[in-house]
């Protein structure tokens, strides 16, 4: 008898029935982990293996390929120059992170339970964040100048918006239940914000904190771009003006590897702070 045949009693009491139905359609099974990785690796020999001959066969020499980017990447990485840019950039996006982070996420948790505060500041916290941050560079270099100080701003600005409108949407949809429940308990206002409002609202803290590092980043490149300010910006666009296309292409690899590295913390950092959420959107 196949399980299609069997009756619904007998199908609940076949062991195979029941892992079948519990595991579902073969198509819906999640893919093994080796499998997975085996996947990946296999796209990414793929996609170099083309980068590689096509600029060999039929692309000039002086664009970057596979082979060369490895070649440089060890003098690229040892050298002072790199290591001042990566200090430069590093620098100024952790500072603004920082300042950034912060203010937005305060500014996110009022905002999203103050409904007079949201209404008055909605319109132009989604202003400015729908704005490119790439045009509020040469007016910050004519009010701050051609300094640190311009590169500060740009990114505590692009790290600050994501967040007051991460937070705000998390800090706004807290859970009914949690809120009658701190009601009911005759939490005060501190309390509900501690005990309440933040644990509920720390997934959202974290998405807007991984938003923020990529605009961050973006930012103090530009910035570096536009304003020739010391930093990996400058270091990329002085190697490929000069055609050395691996060596720029090293540090394109870099702030790739700085993105990765932050959105893994800050998953590892909701993992450990708020292991519930995990488990219930598993």
């Amino acid at each position: 008898m196949t399980p299609e045949t069997m009756t619904p009693k007998a199908r609940a009491a076949n062991p195979a029935a029941r892992r079948r139905r519990r595991l579902g359609p073969a198509t819906d099974r999640p893919v093994g982990r080796r499998a997975d990785i085996t996947g990946k690796l296999t796209v990414a020999v793929l996609v170099l293996a083309v980068w590689e001959f096509s600029v060999r066969l039929w692309l000039p020499d002086y664009l970057p390929t596979p082979s060369g980017v490895a070649g440089a990447a060890w003098p690229t990485l040892t050298s002072s120059a790199f290591s001042t840019a990566l200090g430069e950039t590093l620098g100024g996006v952790l500072l603004g992170l920082l300042i950034g982070c912060v203010a937005g996420t305060g500014l996110g948790l009022a905002v999203g339970r103050v409904a007079w505060l949201r209404h008055l500041t909605s319109p132009y916290v989604s202003g400015l964040y729908a704005m490119p941050m790439l045009a509020i560079v040469p007016m910050a270099t004519i009010w701050l100048g051609y300094s640190g100080e311009t590169r500060l701003a740009v990114i505590a600005l692009s790290a600050f918006l994501p967040c007051v409108v991460s937070t705000g949407d998390g800090a706004r949809n807290v859970p009914l239940q949690l809120s009658e429940l701190a009601r009911m308990l005759r939490l005060s206002r501190p309390r509900v914000v501690v005990d309440v409002t933040l644990p509920a609202t720390l997934p959202f803290v974290v998405a807007g904190v991984q938003v923020a590092v990529g605009r961050a980043l973006v930012g103090a490149v530009a910035v570096e771009f536009l304003a020739s300010l010391p930093g990996l910006g400058t270091f990329i666009l002085t190697n490929a003006r000069s055609f050395d296309q691996d060596a720029a292409f090293v540090a394109v690899l870099v702030l790739a590897v700085l993105g990765i590295a932050a959105r893994t913390g800050t998953e590892a950092a909701l993992r450990r702070l708020a292991p519930w959420h995990l488990h219930v959107n598993r």
